[in-house]
């Protein structure tokens, strides 16, 4: 089972290390101090089990930076600082409009360091705070997201912790781009010769966050990319909604992910009246079963597309419509025309 970083059932949603974590410890050995010879330290934005997280400044070109700092007790673990390394250069050949970019990595005084470009803009988490997004916004937010993902994937890596607090929304000339955050608990896809997996240590501690936990991360079984599409999955349902599927303390919610489907939305909210087709969608992303989810982001941008320009075939394709009454809709570029 997941594990937390502290014993508040409220904030179960809230654990593990990221650019949007809210609970800066008070332990900063970097404060104020020059890393890699160019990046001032200038204040905390957030801490947690694996190291801390600080807004930094790029000292002669005056750039603002996120600095992600492993713990000193995490440096000596030599399969730990490896994997540090390897997943940084990873991470750092991304190259994404809805990714933050690692930008360098070394070392200052013993701590693992990684800079990452400074996200501008809310958290997700915070523009939901409990209200449901209109439909047309979602999918938009959405299909960006998908197309981060798709990159992150292509790469080889695996988010591993995607949720709303991961997930800064920055505005350009009015349009809205969600940026994901943190791949500091990603892990590489195979990198290492391995089955990929919910552990990262032999302690049988599981990385990620409780609410947007794939059942087969919670259970520490072999993962792979898929289980990004069911925190999507996760995240799509609460954008609807305004809230996610259930409440509860980490391991309640984690047996959740695991045993129930999540409730209708008009359940889960009374009054709420979510998009058909979006909710179907998002149960798809967050099907319990593997081969019932989406294999992949690209699939699920098509699909994702097909709502918006053909909702009678995505209504098929979601097992939302009824096969004979989609078979009358003819929409030309997607369905074959009947000859005459």
């Amino acid at each position: 089972m997941p594990t937390r970083d502290d014993d508040d059932p409220v904030n179960a949603s809230q654990t593990r290390i990221g650019i949007g974590d809210s609970k800066p410890k008070k332990n900063a050995p970097l404060l104020g101090k020059i890393v890699l010879d160019r990046y001032r330290v200038e204040s905390v934005l957030g801490a947690g089990a694996m190291g801390s997280v600080y807004r930094g400044r790029h000292m002669k070109l005056e750039r603002d930076v996120a600095i992600k700092v492993l713990h000193e007790s995490l440096a000596h673990d030599r399969k730990m600082l490896a994997r540090f390394q390897r997943e940084a250069q990873a991470a750092g050949r991304m190259q994404h409009p809805n990714v933050i970019s690692i930008l360098d990595v070394g070392e200052s005084d013993g701590h693992p360091v990684m800079v990452l470009e400074f996200a501008k803009g809310p958290r997700l988490s915070d523009i939901i705070n409990g209200k449901p997004l209109a439909a047309d916004r979602i999918i938009k937010l959405v299909r960006q997201l998908l197309a981060g993902l798709a990159h992150a994937h292509a790469a080889g890596l695996i988010h591993r912790d995607l949720k709303p607090a991961n997930i800064m929304v920055e505005m350009d000339g009015g349009v809205e781009i969600p940026r994901i955050v943190d791949f500091g608990i990603a892990i590489l896809r195979d990198g290492d010769g391995e089955q990929a997996g919910g552990k990262l240590t032999d302690t049988g501690q599981i990385l990620g966050t409780p609410l947007y936990m794939a059942p087969e991360q919670a259970k520490g079984d072999p993962i792979d990319h898929r289980i990004d599409l069911f925190a999507l999955g996760i995240i799509v349902y609460e954008m609807l909604a305004g809230v996610p599927p259930f409440t509860g303390s980490a391991i309640e919610i984690a047996l959740a992910n695991i045993s129930k489907d999540a409730p209708a939305v008009s359940k889960r909210v009374p009054g709420v009246t979510a998009d058909p087709l979006l909710e179907r969608y998002a149960r798809k992303l967050m099907a319990r079963n593997l081969a019932n989810r989406f294999p992949d982001a690209t699939e699920a941008m098509r699909v994702l597309d097909l709502i918006t320009t053909d909702p009678a075939l995505a209504g098929l394709e979601l097992g939302l419509t009824d096969a004979n009454r989609a078979a009358s809709v003819v929409s030309i570029g997607s369905l074959p025309i009947p000859k005459k």
